[in-house]
């Protein structure tokens, strides 16, 4: 999220996996929430995304 509360996405994404695409935003509107990365960060995202980090790293995958 950008310091005005907007979601801002790579272009790039596009060229991912649906389920990286899919980590990424979600993990985006966590930031909603809880805006570091912090425990309560990464509680949020496995209550909402239990596999997030397949995901993360299918995007890394994609993203090299």
């Amino acid at each position: 999220m950008s310091p005005a509360g907007r979601l801002l996405l790579n272009r790039r994404l596009v060229q991912a996996p649906v389920d990286a695409i899919d980590y990424v935003i979600t993990h985006e509107l966590c930031h909603v929430a809880e805006p570091h990365h912090g425990a309560a960060f990464f509680d949020l995202l496995d209550k909402v995304m239990p596999d997030w980090e397949r995901g993360k790293q299918r995007l890394e995958r994609a993203m090299a």
